[in-house]
């Protein structure tokens, strides 16, 4: 079966930083990786551009699986997202979403350590039109939401809080394998 994958949880939970160990794990014949944001994303990002991303990696995901492939995007996506997208024009492909967590502290580290310089905000820098502070804080929050969210629908989740890239890479490869069997 050919899946679309989409490794999805907010900023500083390691998505685009695996995706060289994913590549590594996952053959090139059968599988076919992106980043989300490869396209670029705009500074006033919302979920209105999210929602369009989403349904171009699907299409993606799609073309791919015709040509005998399984898709992996690595991004932030939300459940909700994909609406009311289904594949019925594709009934051997499924839409699978694995939450890559972290503790909020954990975040929190890693997003101060991305955007400070010698531990200081650049106040003038903005992330998705907003301050660093309020970039951060928002995503700690909304790391907690969308948790419950996959805890709530049974979804897959790894807590990438103590684990290496190379470790979060394996195991996400290994629950990509276990749902890509014929």
């Amino acid at each position: 079966m050919n899946n679309i994958f989409f490794l999805t949880g907010v900023n500083g939970v390691g998505k685009s930083t695996i995706i060289p160990h994913l590549k590594s794990l996952l053959s090139g014949d059968k599988f076919v990786i992106y980043d989300f944001d490869e396209r670029g994303v705009p500074e006033d990002a919302d979920r209105g551009w999210r929602i369009s991303e989403t349904k171009h990696w699907l299409s993606e995901g799609n073309l791919n699986s015709k040509n005998g492939k399984s898709t992996i995007i690595c991004g932030f996506i939300k459940p909700s997202d994909l609406g009311d997208y289904n594949l019925t024009n594709n009934k051997s492909t499924e839409v699978v979403l694995i939450l890559l967590s972290a503790k909020p502290e954990i975040i929190r580290q890693r997003l101060i350590t991305r955007y400070t310089k010698n531990g200081v905000f650049d106040e003038s820098k903005m992330v998705i039109g907003k301050t660093i502070d309020e970039f951060i804080k928002g995503n700690v929050w909304f790391s907690e939401q969308i948790l419950k969210e996959f805890e709530d629908n049974n979804l897959p989740i790894i807590d990438t809080s103590g684990l290496t890239p190379a470790e979060v890479a394996k195991e996400s490869a290994e629950i990509i394998s276990a749902k890509n069997v014929n």
